[in-house]
């Protein structure tokens, strides 16, 4: 996939903006910190995913005072063959988005993977020393591009999980029953049960090459494994839904405390084990980012094996973190890539890339 040019509306730090990105492969956004680089690769994002790879609201997108905004990409796929994509987000006078897949509106769920993407972001390099959700959030965003179905059951689950929320607190309050949660926690197991088995067959994907990758970027341990770190060990979907019924009736007393559901795939994370040994326990600074970056290359094969198109990569500001080892690892990896690169400082691998001086591009000179 390439993305030939983007255009922005009130989205975030630019009332307009577009430009022209087809030729060559990689593309070097320049400038200081605050100069707008990491907006324009979330504006992809937002193409892509029909939310931001960061984990903000839409108001925080939206440019301050401004009603809504507006995103415009123009496409062509490893065939050939062009397409135009828009998201047009609103918060006033009531929150609604639109999508458009050549000026046709789409669903949410039909416009997730059009684009494909896979962004590389400097908390990415502290994956396994950061919170939980951070590593779901990695699982969660290449899964809803590649399956609808766990697009889906992703969406369900967080609705149908605030709605259970609701019912602990009114329990607690005595206005509703205990009896009430029944229903809820079959279509919470139903929509868990989902997710748990995506995220199961995506870590036995990955483990198939996970060592070979590590190995590749210098490190010299003799196996890598991922562990997927839940309650309950059923593998089937039935049998993780009545697991995860069953585990719902065991920690009520618990949720009915906190007000709060204790167990499911939100409250799941993943591991590296390094040779027997859990890789934050014993592995250095940079021995942890050539994992993150065997993982960062294995989504980029997963997805393009998917979904059949070579994905777009966006690395955001990475390269002042990373050494020149891994600095030329990464690029030599997605040499057949569009790679769209926010960077302070060109680093010398990338000389030949088409380099944008970002306030000269937004001043439109």
């Amino acid at each position: 996939m390439r993305i030939h040019s983007i255009s922005l509306e009130q989205f975030r730090s630019f009332p307009a903006f577009a430009f022209e990105i087809a030729e060559p492969n990689v593309h070097v956004l320049l400038g200081p910190n605050g100069a707008g680089k990491t907006n324009i690769l979330e504006s992809i994002s937002v193409l892509s995913l029909t939310k931001s790879f960061l984990p903000v609201e839409e108001l925080d997108i939206v440019q301050w005072g401004k009603e809504y905004y507006r995103i415009k990409a123009e496409l062509e796929n490893d065939h050939g063959e062009k397409s135009t994509v828009e998201v047009t987000s609103q918060i006033l006078p009531r929150k609604q988005k639109a999508c458009f897949i050549n000026d046709v509106k789409k669903s949410l769920s039909d416009m997730v993977g059009h684009l494909p993407t896979v962004a590389f972001l400097p908390q990415d390099l502290e994956l396994f020393t950061g919170p939980p959700a951070q590593r779901r959030r990695f699982l969660d965003i290449l899964l809803c591009q590649v399956s609808p179905e766990y697009s889906s059951a992703m969406s369900q689950y967080l609705k149908i999980l605030k709605q259970r929320n609701a019912l602990l607190k009114k329990i607690v309050e005595g206005v509703a029953k205990r009896a009430d949660l029944e229903h809820w926690d079959i279509l919470l197991s139903q929509a868990a049960a989902v997710i748990t088995l995506k995220r199961l067959e995506i870590m036995e994907v990955f483990q198939c090459s996970l060592t070979q990758e590590i190995q590749s970027l210098g490190e010299k341990w003799k196996e890598a494994i991922l562990v997927y770190q839940r309650k309950g060990e059923a593998r089937t979907q039935v049998e993780i839904a009545k697991e995860m019924q069953e585990l719902l009736a065991h920690y009520q007393e618990r949720d009915l405390i906190l007000q709060s559901t204790t167990v499911g795939p939100h409250r799941d994370d993943w591991r590296i084990d390094i040779d027997g040994r859990s890789l934050t326990t014993f592995a250095s600074r940079g021995q942890q980012r050539a994992a993150v970056l065997a993982l960062l290359f294995l989504k980029v094969s997963f997805l393009e094996l998917r979904r059949g198109e070579k994905p777009v990569v966006l690395l955001d500001d990475v390269f002042s973190e990373l050494d020149d080892n891994h600095q030329s690892a990464l690029l030599r990896c997605f040499d057949d890539y569009q790679v769209i690169i926010s960077a302070t400082h060109v680093p010398k691998e990338l000389e030949g890339a088409k380099v944008w001086e970002m306030n000269a591009v937004v001043s439109g000179k």
